[in-house]
């Protein structure tokens, strides 16, 4: 395990100003939306170093006993391993002993956010922040995490606490700019991307990454204008600088994707035609060409479903939604959405169980999206689990986002709410091996549902 000053390549000794020049020349090589395992890393480091108080306590970790060393040195390790129970409880046994150690706390509030415990998460990094006011990676961390509870206007306040510390930090910039975007609020986005643009040309460091933003916003605020500008702009950067070429390719077929999910097939188009232009040989750049090409097929096969009469229109909502569905295991906003829809075809299992069973005959690709779900929902000897198991994931859910299982006093005072009984009752009589299969297939049990 590498100390932050390896992470940065800089001696002990560096100055404030060694920190950023090495900051801004690691993000250079090692983009966010590229590298994002590698850029976290350099992340942290930046923080914990480019602050006093934190920088000294990193100095201090060799100086603890040596039991208490051992246990902070496992924890971090089984962080960067994702193993995010094991990390708790080592760096809670070091928190009993230096209650006040910020480095630690803030590496323990990390593992409760990956382990979903975004209550303790919050009030870790909240903790942090009124302790350590000035310090803009625990405000951060707090942005950060309020953003992954579905809470955007306090993360968007955070972030700019953030920013009013340290303007320099690329990951404050990002975070708050994704706050708008799912806020929708793309006015604001854009102000906030043309300041950092303005901030990053007046202090000389890398802004690809803002770049590949505002080609967002412009998309999605039908600014095809804008669009084209900055698409220009960005392949000029790529002309300017050859080393740039490749994170530029990069960074417009990665986007042509996301466009792609919108539903833009044009813009997704001259997007990914421009990262070809720029490296036509490369095989990632063709391979994501191709993703795309089959990812067309599948939003075509998604709006068919939704126009089909014979098929519940929720199904091709819960499959568009998984197109959506962000890959961040901390994120409860998309994970409770996932569950909600979902939970939707859990309780009424029976009267969904032939249409999933014509999705899968009429749309086999759309099946293959959500196979395991489906697969356990079409199989009534499963059906105790799976009941069983979204009880459990609900009250889950309610105990850690309690306020996505509240209407809101705006709502219809007879909106119905989830009612899941402690105990599982068999809706319908035991199905024999050689009886008709539940699903309506026609076939016997044992050569259908009972065969899984």
């Amino acid at each position: 395990m590498k100390d932050y000053y390896s992470i940065l390549n800089i001696a002990k000794e560096a100055t404030a100003m060694e920190i950023k020049k090495a900051y801004f020349a690691l993000v250079r090589v090692y983009p966010p939306d590229r590298y994002p395992e590698e850029f976290m890393k350099i992340r942290e480091a930046y923080e914990v170093l480019i602050d006093d108080n934190t920088r000294r306590q990193h100095d201090e970790v060799d100086a603890m006993p040596d039991v208490v060393r051992a246990y902070f040195k496992e924890g971090r390790k089984a962080l960067d391993a994702g193993e995010a129970e094991e990390a708790i409880r080592l760096l809670e046994q070091v928190v009993k002993v230096y209650p006040k150690f910020s480095v630690v706390n803030s590496l323990l509030g990390e593992a409760y956010l990956i382990n979903e415990n975004s209550g303790k998460a919050i009030r870790t990094f909240e903790d942090l922040v009124s302790r350590e006011r000035n310090n803009a990676g625990f405000a951060r961390q707090l942005a950060h995490a309020y953003a992954m509870r579905g809470w955007h206007i306090k993360a968007i306040q955070q972030y700019h606490r953030a920013l009013s510390l340290d303007e320099d930090n690329i990951s404050l910039w990002l975070g708050l700019l994704d706050c708008y975007l799912k806020a929708k609020d793309y006015e604001e986005a854009k102000k906030t991307v043309l300041t950092g643009l303005e901030v990053s040309n007046r202090k000389g460091w890398d802004n690809l990454e803002l770049y590949y933003h505002i080609i967002q916003i412009d998309i999605l605020s039908g600014d095809h204008a804008g669009m084209r500008q900055h698409l220009e702009e960005v392949k000029n950067k790529a002309v300017e600088k050859e080393e740039e070429r490749a994170n530029v390719a990069w960074f417009l077929a990665s986007l042509a994707k996301k466009i792609q999910l919108i539903g833009l097939s044009e813009e997704s188009t001259a997007t990914i035609d421009a990262a070809l232009t720029l490296l036509p040989d490369d095989k990632e750049i063709k391979k994501i060409k191709k993703e795309m090409d089959m990812e067309h097929d599948i939003l075509s096969q998604i709006k068919k479903l939704e126009a089909d009469p014979s098929i519940n229109s929720h199904l091709a909502e819960m499959l568009d939604f998984e197109r959506h569905l962000c890959n961040d295991t901390s994120c409860l906003d998309c994970r409770i959405t996932q569950f909600f829809l979902e939970m939707d075809v859990v309780i009424e299992i029976k009267s969904y169980r032939k249409d999933i069973l014509r999705l899968k005959k009429s749309y086999p690709e759309l099946y293959e999206i959500k196979k395991e779900f489906f697969d356990t929902a079409l199989n009534p000897r499963k059906e105790e689990h799976l009941f069983n198991t979204y009880r459990k994931k609900y009250n889950k859910y309610n105990k850690l986002c309690p306020e996505r299982f509240t209407p809101d006093d705006d709502d219809d005072e007879d909106e119905e709410e989830y009612y899941i009984p402690e105990t599982y009752r068999r809706p319908e009589p035991k199905v024999g091996r050689n009886d008709p299969c539940p699903c309506g297939s026609g076939k016997k049990y044992k050569k259908c549902c009972g065969g899984s």
